[in-house]
């Protein structure tokens, strides 16, 4: 657009969003002249239409009434859409020019009208076909993790990039295999800008993924990484379809090697200890290495961290556990995080960023634990003490005390800002406040319970467990002996406390200890097997969706890698 003697011209242009503001003309034309406003010109792409420059009111000389010119009308940017015409007064009545025909085949705007000292009105502007996607400039630059350090995880894609667009409102990558769809997508934080760095999560190992970037109304061009190999030590992990497979809940799983010697989960051993991701496929999309025996392995609320927690279930040694938290990229670890050496079994993610752990009071067998949270630099906050003031203990497998403690699982339940806490020995559940305030037990013996609301059990030996927002709970029973149950009841939670039991699943497979379950959000239900190394989907009619080999720990699905998990 030209402008010639003006007064000023203001000209901002929004790539891929199509403004542009026009100038105005101080200009006179010939006396007893007309302005008309100037066609609009169009854009061949769609977008947003700049705006047309108002001429000046008609004047009067000596000779004849004279009107001023029209203002030339906005111009265009590259991906913008056509502008409107201008407006022009003159002293004869003539009409303003109509706006012109897109050239992508829009409609010529209507004709403004005016007459003699009146300005013409402003022409309506020409209408084309949405084009394509703007013309934002992006800065790209894509690597796996690997390669940006060490101990990068092989199978996730670091993407640092930029776009001149001078706001950020809506920006996400799209990714998938090289001549698949893009299935997966990466959000983006449009704060975080203006340099993001994104990560793409999810990604098999061994392959060529393209992916692409959209803010707002532009996307970038295709860009491709590669992945890695995989560990050796996790080459054994593998998905059988069952009967009903065709029910399958898509998502991810999290799992860990399990405890050592003790269990058939894959990657297992002293020196060999991993957590890891399986997708819908059954096929690894992330691993780090782990602590020693590790059981759990959950992502943080915010889904930039994995935090991994070390069995300890003997509690032999003062200080023998650890708790540790890897970034995705696995570029960062920070393990032996202080006053967390005691923590054992498992931990609970809080959306504050914070862990929740369990934690052996002294060394020495089957303890009381603190139930506590923490920060990754330690900052340690003791919520309460698990002993007889919170409910009674037990006998262990295996032990001839009369009273013992032997706390193994633990959940954060963001619905009202309290745990659900499990202990094997005295084959119970508890539910407790941040704050350290009891709500009820479940299971165990009711006789001398310090819970004012209080339901007995007969199962022996629990593990894993889940409690929904609308009461249902499901947890593993390990069983003395023989098979092991995943167990589902209905809990009312208020100024009474029941529980119904509503049905089970015992496939003939066993687990000794640990063992997990987690309902699904279609129904279906995920029962971990640990010491088996085996995991089983089951429909809710109890027929077997899938089974997948390798996990030796406690198990969490997710169906995205990014943001709150479904469980905490």
């Amino acid at each position: 657009m030209t402008c010639k003697k003006t007064a000023f011209v203001l000209s901002v242009s929004i790539a891929g969003g199509g403004l542009l503001v026009g100038c105005s003309s101080s200009e006179n034309p010939p006396a007893g002249g007309s302005g008309a406003g100037t066609a609009g010109e169009a854009s061949a792409a769609g977008g947003r239409p700049g705006t047309g420059g108002t001429g000046g009111s008609g004047g009067t000389s000596d000779a004849a009434r004279a009107g001023t010119g029209g203002g030339p009308t906005g111009g265009m940017s590259s991906a913008g859409g056509p502008a409107l015409g201008g407006s022009g007064a003159g002293a004869t009545a003539n009409n303003g020019a109509s706006g012109a025909t897109s050239a992508a085949g829009g409609t010529p705007g209507a004709a403004g009208t005016m007459s003699a000292n009146t300005a013409g009105a402003v022409g309506v502007a020409g209408s084309g076909p949405t084009g394509p996607a703007g013309d934002c400039k992006f800065t790209v630059k894509a690597q796996t993790a690997d390669k940006a350090g060490a101990m990068g995880v092989p199978t996730v894609g670091i993407v640092d990039w930029s776009v001149d667009a001078p706001t950020v409102t809506n920006a996400s990558i799209s990714f998938g295999v090289q001549g698949s769809a893009t299935t997966l997508t990466a959000p983006v934080e449009p704060s975080s800008g203006p340099n993001f760095h994104t990560l793409l999560l999810g990604m098999k190992a061994s392959k060529t993924y393209t992916f692409r970037i959209s803010v707002d109304a532009c996307t970038s061009e295709d860009y491709t990484l590669t992945t890695g190999a995989a560990p050796s030590a996790l080459a054994a992990v593998m998905r059988t379809a069952g009967p009903a497979a065709a029910s399958q809940e898509k998502g991810f799983i999290i799992a860990s090697s399990g405890p050592g010697g003790l269990s058939g989960g894959v990657g297992g051993g002293n020196m060999n200890a991993y957590a890891y991701i399986i997708d819908a496929d059954g096929d690894l999309v992330w691993w780090a290495p782990g602590p020693v025996s590790c059981s759990r392995a959950k992502m943080s609320v915010d889904g930039q961290f994995m935090w991994m927690a070390e069995l300890n279930t003997d509690n032999g040694t003062k200080d023998g556990g650890e708790i540790r938290r890897v970034t995705m990229d696995g570029l960062t670890s920070t393990g032996s995080i202080p006053g967390l050496a005691n923590c054992h079994h498992d931990l609970a993610v809080l959306p504050d960023g914070k862990v929740a752990c369990l934690s052996w009071i002294q060394a020495s067998g089957d303890q009381p634990s603190d139930l506590i949270e923490s920060d990754e630099k330690g900052n340690v906050k003791k919520i309460m003490t698990l002993d007889s003031k919170v409910y009674p203990g037990g006998t262990g497998l295996g032990s001839s005390a009369s009273s013992t403690y032997h706390a193994n699982a633990l959940h954060y339940l963001p619905k009202d800002d309290s745990f659900t806490i499990g202990d094997r020995n005295p084959n119970l559940f508890i539910k407790v406040t941040r704050a350290g305030e009891l709500k009820w037990q479940f299971g165990g013996s009711c006789s001398g319970a310090a819970a004012s609301q209080c339901v007995a059990g007969d199962w022996k030996v629990n593990h894993g467990h889940q409690l929904l927002d609308d009461g249902t709970f499901i947890f593993f029973n390990n069983g003395s002996s023989g098979a092991s149950t995943a167990l589902f009841y209905k809990l009312s939670e208020g100024a009474t406390f029941s529980a119904m039991k509503t049905g089970q699943y015992q496939p003939g497979t066993s687990s000794l200890v640990l063992g997990d379950v987690q309902r699904l959000p279609s129904g279906n239900t995920l029962v971990a097997f640990s010491i088996n190394g085996e995991v089983h989907e089951i429909d809710p009619s109890g027929a077997l969706v899938q089974t997948i080999k390798g996990p030796g720990g406690y198990i969490e699905w997710r169906q995205t890698l990014y943001g709150p998990p479904p469980r905490y």
